[in-house]
Order: C-alpha cells, then structure tokens, then sequence
C-alpha cells in the first residue's frame, strides 16, 4: 500500500516535469524523460521511506522494553554525551613548529 502511495505523486511530478521540459523549454524527448525520471524517482524513494504507524509502535515497544537506553536517532542526548568527554586543552601561545625546530629543540645555543 505504501508503495502506491508513492507511485501516486511521483508519476504525477515526473509527467507534469517532462511535459513542461519538452512544451516550454523544447527540450528533447529523451533528455525530458530522463532528467523526470530521476526526479520522480527521488520523490517515489523519499515518500517511500517515511516512517509508518507500525514504525512508531515499534520504537515505543523498544523504549518500553529498554527505558534504560537512549534511542538511535536521540541526537540531542548522544550529543549532550559527547559534550561531557573532556578532551585536551590547549595551551596557550602554542604554533605549528618547522621541522628545522624540531631538530633543534633539544640544542641549547
């Protein structure tokens, strides 16, 4: 059923694109059926992957079994999680040394 919900609109974006590509812009006709082609496709995946009730019902059934795991697509909380890893400091009046002073660091001139 999903899939002729999105069969739907694509075909119709793809006919209407083609149509305008060859009657307004004279373009040819492979090039209009192939640039529609791939923007009705896109439209027909798109519609495609949007999630459905049983989808919802599924993360929900997760979150009830596992309340103790942050869901996957938490970004806000996985985010927030990687703001508390401390990581290095760094000093100040630091610069990109040359090779020349890396071979001279330990000489005292």
């Amino acid at each position: 059923m999903r899939t002729l919900k999105a069969l739907g609109p694509a075909l119709v974006v793809s006919i209407a694109f083609s149509w305008w590509l060859v009657n307004m812009l004279g373009a040819g006709w492979v090039f209009a059926i192939g640039s529609s082609s791939l923007i009705g496709l896109s439209i027909f995946a798109v519609i495609r992957s949007r999630p459905t009730q049983g989808d919802w019902l599924a993360d929900e059934a997760w979150r009830a079994a596992a309340p103790d795991l942050p869901p996957v697509s938490d970004r806000r909380s996985l985010e927030q999680a990687q703001e508390a890893i401390p990581g290095p400091e760094k000093k100040a009046g630091t610069r990109a040394r040359s090779r020349r002073d890396e071979a001279t660091q330990g000489v005292v001139q």
